[in-house]
């Protein structure tokens, strides 16, 4: 196939696609129907003229399906194309599993990132690092693959192996990483006091009930004189959005937490809901690259309301609401048709959390919105740790228009 027929093909595709699925699917009107139709009837010469005057017989399903991937990965790295096939797959296992690898994924410019690592996973133990990049999983490239597939093929059995090409800052040259996948074991809120009577939580992520696990910490604390409270969400990615408005909600009686809303998604407020007695202690927040999803509707809700200092650099910016939408051969698509926003009005996913207080990790980097390797997380809550040290500043110096703004 000459490189202008190809181009020609995959062009027309994507222009049919675009109209026929996003436009026709979502709803649009009759002039745009009008051009749907005469696109379709380009797109239908085109492939008569492959067909008839190509040198070989072309694979046309196969170019198209890749012409469809190349839409979606245009859109965001979320939605996703199933093959009939495929779709039946996640309509019966809609989670994969039971095993996986611990990692939390994302896509930057066709690269899928890393974005946190669980701690204890098998991937913590492979030496899989937040900021690498994976270049390949069991020899099929990322760059073809949804973050979606790509957890599903992380996925697995238990004591099942995975390889995974990573590509790092440090190496010229992709290594291979070979993780044992198993059943995880979410790590549990670190909690400990510190000086001056500040209160230190710790959340990996916010898997279900982690929440409840959060406020009773917080109170053991309290009880042992914990007057300021520092909220470590930094690597913390992955889990559920009701865990984040309920945590939300032990340190607010009322507002905002985040909202929903999409071009033909109408908004969807997730307000406060306080159940129990809500903490009116200062509160500092900490937040890195690595922070990612529901811990991103926890930091927007402390900053928004003012309910509290944000401290750390940049988030990741993860945040969009997924519908399955079939269509016609069986085949289905994945496709974010919402996003969550902050009480701000910012795009999570658009924008992260910007931090009220910016403090880099360390005194070597010089720009906060660096998105090079984070911090360790085994340095997280030490004496080295110039984030919380920071918090802890903060808490201290402003504590008393924290705690009228609450």
């Amino acid at each position: 196939m000459t490189n202008r027929i190809r181009t020609s093909l995959i062009g027309v595709s994507l222009i049919v696609i675009m109209y026929v699925v996003v436009g026709g699917l979502l709803g649009k009107n009759d002039n745009s129907s009008e051009k749907t139709y005469r696109d379709l009837g380009v797109y239908s010469e085109v492939l008569n003229r492959i067909h008839q005057e190509y040198v070989t017989d072309p694979n046309l399903k196969k170019v198209t399906d890749g012409a469809i991937r190349g839409l979606l990965e245009s859109l965001d790295p979320y939605s996703t194309y199933f093959t009939a096939a495929q779709y039946q797959d996640y309509l019966q296992h809609p989670n994969p599993g039971p095993a996986e690898t611990g990692l939390f994924l994302s896509k930057r410019v066709g690269y899928a990132t890393v974005v946190a690592v669980l701690p204890g996973s098998p991937a913590e133990k492979a030496n899989v690092k937040p900021g690498d990049l994976i270049d390949q999983v069991d020899n099929t490239p990322a760059r073809e693959l949804s973050v979606l597939q790509l957890q599903r093929m992380l996925a697995g059995q238990p004591d099942t192996k995975v390889n995974l090409s990573i590509v790092r800052e440090a190496r010229a040259e992709p290594q291979t990483i070979t993780v044992t996948r198993a059943v995880l074991n979410y790590p549990p809120v670190i909690s400990k006091m510190l000086e001056d009577g500040t209160g230190y939580l710790r959340v990996a992520t916010f898997n279900r009930g982690k929440a409840q696990e959060i406020s009773s910490r917080m109170h053991d604390l309290e009880s042992q004189g914990a007057h300021k409270i520092v909220l470590d969400l930094r690597n913390c990615a992955g889990g559920e959005v009701q865990e984040a408005v309920d945590t939300a909600s032990l340190f607010m009686d009322k507002g905002l937490v985040a909202y929903l809303m999409g071009a033909r998604f109408p908004r969807q407020d997730l307000d406060v809901k306080p159940s129990g007695t809500v903490s009116k202690s200062p509160l500092a927040v900490l937040i890195n690259q690595s922070t990612a999803g529901p811990a991103e509707l926890v930091a927007t809700a402390i900053l928004g309301n003012k309910r509290g200092e944000v401290v750390g650099v940049r988030s990741f910016g993860v945040g969009v609401y997924q519908k399955a939408v079939p269509v016609g051969d069986g085949s289905a698509l994945l496709l974010s048709v919402a996003k969550y926003y902050g009480p701000d009005g910012k795009a999570i996913s658009d924008n992260g959390i910007t931090p009220s207080v910016v403090q880099p990790a360390s005194t070597q980097q010089e720009n906060p919105d660096d998105e090079g390797t984070p911090e360790e997380p085994e340095h997280f809550g030490g004496k080295d740790d110039l984030q919380l040290r920071k918090a802890i500043e903060v808490l201290s110096g402003g504590a008393t228009a924290i705690a009228k703004a609450a």
